[in-house]
Formats: structure tokens, C-alpha cells, sequence
């Protein structure tokens, strides 16, 4: 059995790594530089996907669906379909934070994100919809904390990453438009123009609400990926101190 397991290791390996590269080099937990090395490198590589090892595909990333409460006082809701984001595989760590003593972990990265998708416009007090096509361009931070613990499997420890709690901080103002079709729906309308002051004076804090939703979602993608090559390798392929 071990070495059967051996061979498939060996052979998921082999078909992801880049020429003369590695897929992951282990670091000392407080080695912050080696870390944000290691990272990026496994999520590049990664970044098409791996089903068989339950890897997701993360650039582009494809969220289905997500429904945005935009404001409630303006009755305001974003409801996306086919939301589809490239820059993740070029995320940056900015912090990485082990407790070993609790067993938790806080994970920042840093990327450069273009999203496209198709949105609902809703008015709910009005009960008026629009669509149309979104399209946002930002600089996220992602922060996830999650527990861990530990399995055995062939005598060895194997990382187990519990549930993750995903936040979100959008850096500067971010580029949203939406299509000319919608647009001009919107200003044709009346009670769509009686709602504009007031969602002009909150816009910026407001684009960045509705991306942050999209950013937490797309990390849950993230986070899930962890999750799984610690399933693949035993922790000695990731740290050198634990």
C-alpha cells in the first residue's frame, strides 16, 4: 500500500512540476520569506486545477452565483452569475502567523484581480430588476484563519486544515463598470435615478463591500486547495520545524 501511494505521489509530482522546480520546499514556520516563496510557487503551479487530487482550478476561478446585499436602506442587491476571476495564481503572501500551541494559523495574500460576470441589478423596495454585464478590476488582501490538527497515514503526520474564516481589504478605489445595455437601463429609469444620490455619496465604500464578498468567496477556492495538498503530503514536505 505504501508503495502504491508512493507511485501516485510520485507520479502527481511529476505533472505539475515546472522544469527543474519542486512543488513545494519545506520552511521553518517563521521563516516568512521562504513561506512566501513556497506559497506562490505551489499556487502557480496549481492554478489549472488538479481534480483527481481534488485541486481546484483557481485562474480563472469561476463562481456560479453570489448574492450581494449592496445596501439595504437603498434596498440595493447585486445578484451575479458566472463571476469569473484571473490573478490568484499571482498572490502575494503578506503575513503568515503559526500558533503551534493552539494549532492556528492566520494566512494574508496579496493579488491583483480582473473580474467579469454577468449581474442583477435589484431594486427590491421598487421591486425593479436590470441586467447586465459586471466587470471590476482591484487590489485585494485576503486574510483566512483556520485550526489544524493531525492523522496519521503510513506512519506518518498528515496536516488536517479545519473550517477557514475568510475576510477581505480592497486597496485604493476600484475599477467597476457595468455594461453601456445596462447603463442606459438605468439612467432611462426613474426611481433608479431618484436612488442614485444616495448610493453616489457611499460608491466607493460600497464597490468595495460588493468586491469584498466576491474576494472571500474566490478564497474559499483558495483555502480549499490547501486543504487538499495537505491531505497528499505529510507535513515534512511543508515545514522543517514542526
Amino acid at each position: 500500500m505504501a508503495v502504491y501511494r508512493s507511485l501516485i505521489l510520485l507520479a502527481f509530482a511529476s505533472c505539475v512540476l515546472s522544469e527543474g522546480g519542486t512543488l513545494f520546499n519545506p520552511c521553518s514556520k517563521n521563516d516568512i520569506k521562504c513561506l512566501s516563496g513556497a506559497t506562490e510557487s505551489f499556487l502557480e503551479k496549481t492554478s489549472n486545477g488538479f481534480p483527481d487530487y481534488k485541486i481546484k482550478a483557481i485562474d480563472p476561478l469561476i463562481i456560479p452565483e453570489l448574492k450581494v446585499v449592496v445596501d439595504e436602506g437603498l434596498g440595493l442587491v447585486f445578484d451575479f452569475k458566472n463571476i469569473n476571476i484571473t490573478g490568484l495564481k499571482k498572490q502575494q503572501i503578506s503575513d503568515f502567523k503559526m500558533d503551534t500551541d493552539k494549532k492556528s494559523v492566520v494566512l494574508k495574500t496579496k493579488a491583483v484581480l480582473n473580474i467579469v460576470g454577468d449581474v442583477k441589478i435589484e431594486f427590491a423596495k421598487q421591486n425593479k430588476v436590470f441586467n447586465g454585464a459586471y466587470t471590476a478590476s482591484t487590489t485585494a488582501i485576503g486574510s483566512s484563519q483556520y485550526g489544524y490538527s493531525f492523522k496519521k497515514k503510513d506512519d506518518k503526520d498528515y496536516f488536517v486544515v479545519g473550517p477557514e474564516v475568510n475576510t477581505c481589504e480592497i486597496i485604493g478605489e476600484p475599477n467597476v463598470d457595468i455594461g453601456d445595455d445596462l447603463q442606459k437601463a438605468l439612467n432611462n429609469d426613474s426611481d433608479a435615478q431618484a436612488l442614485k444620490p444616495g448610493y453616489e455619496t457611499n460608491k466607493v465604500a460600497l464597490r468595495k463591500k460588493t468586491l469584498c464578498h466576491i474576494v472571500e468567496a474566490a478564497y474559499v477556492t483558495v483555502i480549499h486547495n490547501i486543504r487538499a495538498i495537505a491531505d497528499i503530503f505529510p507535513k515534512e514536505a511543508f515545514f522543517t520545524d514542526i
